[in-house]
């Protein structure tokens, strides 16, 4: 059966515009019920509403500065489009918080991390009790663009990280911090009660833009979470890594290693993705898309959803908002 067109239009032509367009792509070819058009990118000054295709599925994927998502999406939400696929952070000041809290078109973000095997696996262990009461979550995500900029005396790639209007008035805590609240609330399953961090701007590109931050939550049942996220650790790649701590034993996850999950109870194991390949974007275990991977699998399913396919849960704004309002939160209680 074939479904109606589905239209795309990206906005932002950076990194994230590119990996959306790779995505589309791979999933054009992964799962042709789908019926995409070629993806279209909006114009720098056009009007959202102007490039709606009648008698075709619009789809928006909101890609450009940070500090401009939530205009866009409130934008989005009443040009006439039937769903959005935002990147993270959809949000950079809690004053957009109520803003798109009305919103109620579909919106999936694409926090990747979570919708790799290795996180899903996680969450599925937790659900059927296999770790026993999972009582804390430990984090380290570390870059080191800041460190190379401030060592090398340049500004950066993309210098418009350093301009509070597109970028907002941080930098790591929101950018790689949304990815790290998202999988923590994820696999907590809660929210936290408490939230506090410690902000570093040690080789910082601007004033106000931050570079390495200590987060730390406080969960019902004396749960608990401490991350440290950093863009200034001299010699770190981009890495993700997490332990889910508990009372029957510990899992690990790496992005580094994203086929594997490290499991320990009594002793140390390994379990390993031997499924066939990924329905999403095609690939055997051992040779996944790195980061692309997760925006593969979030925009097939959501646009599954969007065309009334059987389809899996992804990100929403909804929980993604929860997870900005965590940091926020942390930041008015930073110590």
């Amino acid at each position: 059966m074939k479904h109606e067109p589905i239209a795309p239009l990206i906005v932002g032509r950076g990194m994230a515009g590119q990996a959306i367009l790779k995505s589309l792509a791979i999933v054009s070819l992964t799962d042709p019920e789908l019926n995409l058009l070629p993806a279209r990118f909006l114009p720098r000054e056009g009007r959202l509403n102007s490039y709606i295709l009648e008698q075709a599925e619009n789809v928006l994927f909101v890609a450009n500065p940070s500090g401009l998502h939530a205009r866009i999406l409130s934008e989005g939400a009443s040009a006439g489009f039937g769903a959005i696929v935002a990147d993270k952070p959809v949000c950079v000041r809690p004053e957009e918080i109520p803003l798109l809290r009305g919103i109620d078109l579909p919106v999936a973000v694409l926090h990747g991390y979570r919708a790799m095997w290795g996180s899903r696996m996680i969450r599925e262990m937790i659900d059927a009790g296999e770790l026993g009461e999972a009582f804390c979550f430990e984090s380290r995500y570390w870059q080191s663009s800041s460190a190379r900029a401030a060592m090398e005396g340049a500004s950066g790639n993309r210098p418009w990280k350093n301009d509070p209007r597109l970028n907002g008035p941080w930098d790591t805590l929101t950018d790689l911090g949304s990815h790290v609240a998202d999988i923590c609330l994820y696999l907590m399953k809660d929210k936290p009660l408490e939230n506090r961090c410690h902000i570093s701007y040690r080789n910082s590109g601007a004033p106000h833009r931050d570079t390495h931050v200590q987060l730390h939550l406080k969960f019902r049942d004396d749960r608990s979470a401490l991350a440290s996220i950093s863009k200034t650790v001299h010699g770190a790649a981009n890495n993700l890594e997490y332990t889910v701590l508990g009372t029957k034993g510990t899992a690990t996850w790496r992005f580094w290693h994203p086929d594997e999950v490290v499991v320990g109870s009594r002793s140390k194991t390994s379990i390993l993705r031997r499924e066939p390949p990924n329905p999403s974007s095609g690939t055997v275990p051992f040779h996944g898309l790195g980061w692309l991977e997760g925006y593969v699998e979030i925009i097939r399913q959501a646009l599954r959803r969007l065309s009334g396919l059987p389809c899996t849960p992804v990100p929403t704004l909804q929980e993604s908002l929860v997870a900005m309002e965590v940091l926020f939160n942390a930041a008015e209680h930073r110590v």
